[in-house]
């Protein structure tokens, strides 16, 4: 899946390798599922707007000549996770890369007695990626294939934001003790952790289209390089985790933030 080429530069090549992005209509998984196209991947899309998912399935296959599946779910409902394993099996006969890139944030409060908000973040962030893993598990086994969970980097927690970091805290403990449970069948898991990135984060927090720049640039004042990370720098993170570049990356939390967890 990657070689050296001949400059000494790492090369990495998922031709004929199977990949499942979830959360593929927008922000990073789009991303990531672009960059995959152009590596040679055959990609199953997982998403729940109907034309950003055709889009980027379009433009995966203008990259790779490679017509992705395109599979418009909604995860958190039962049965959807096994659906998703069942038809890319049955299109592409394989399974070789999981990346579990779908997820949401919502601002909410201890002193807030309703769960509803909770348990939403509990299904898509945590539940999700945990019962996807369990479902590609013997496909992956066959092929000494790999998981890639996205999870925010571990920066402060700010006041409502408690359930979004207690999921993001427990998926990097399902990152470690999951890739103990997998390596001894040459399965492996690692994260990759962005800092702020502009994605629909923002959007699916009801900030208003036209102050979206004005948000970001207060943001960006509160991380130490005052930088947003755009997507496609994560994306390339993910597909260096989800090559064979370094056989022995497993159970890694590799943080792309710009230094703001450093303090």
């Amino acid at each position: 899946m990657s070689f050296l080429a001949a400059n000494g530069c790492v090369h990495m090549d998922f031709t004929g390798k199977t990949a499942i992005v979830t959360g593929a209509s927008s922000g990073i998984g789009a991303a990531t599922a672009k960059l995959l196209s152009t590596h040679g991947a055959t990609l199953a899309l997982v998403g729940r707007n109907e034309q950003r998912l055709l889009d980027v399935a379009k433009h995966c296959e203008e990259a790779s000549s490679k017509k992705p599946l395109c599979l418009l779910l909604d995860l958190t409902i039962d049965g959807n996770c096994d659906e998703v394993v069942r038809k890319t099996v049955e299109t592409f006969k394989r399974i070789d890369v999981l990346i579990n890139c779908a997820g949401k944030a919502a601002v909410t409060s201890l002193f807030d007695t309703n769960m509803e908000i909770f348990d939403e973040l509990v299904a898509l962030n945590l539940r999700v990626p945990y019962k996807l893993t369990q479902s590609c598990i013997p496909h992956l086994k066959r092929v000494k294939g790999n998981i890639v969970n996205v999870v925010a980097a571990p920066v402060r927690v700010r006041p409502g934001f408690l359930p979004f970091a207690m999921i993001r805290d427990a998926l990097d403990r399902f990152t470690k003790a999951g890739a103990l449970e997998l390596v001894s069948d040459g399965i492996r898991m690692n994260a990759v952790r962005p800092g702020i990135t502009r994605t629909n984060l923002l959007t699916n927090l009801n900030v208003e289209e036209e102050f979206m720049d004005q948000a970001y640039d207060k943001i960006a004042m509160a991380v130490p390089n005052n930088v947003i990370i755009e997507p496609e720098e994560i994306a390339k993170m993910i597909v260096f985790a989800a090559s064979d570049s370094c056989p022995n990356l497993n159970g890694a939390s590799l943080i792309v933030d710009g230094a703001a967890s450093s303090y």
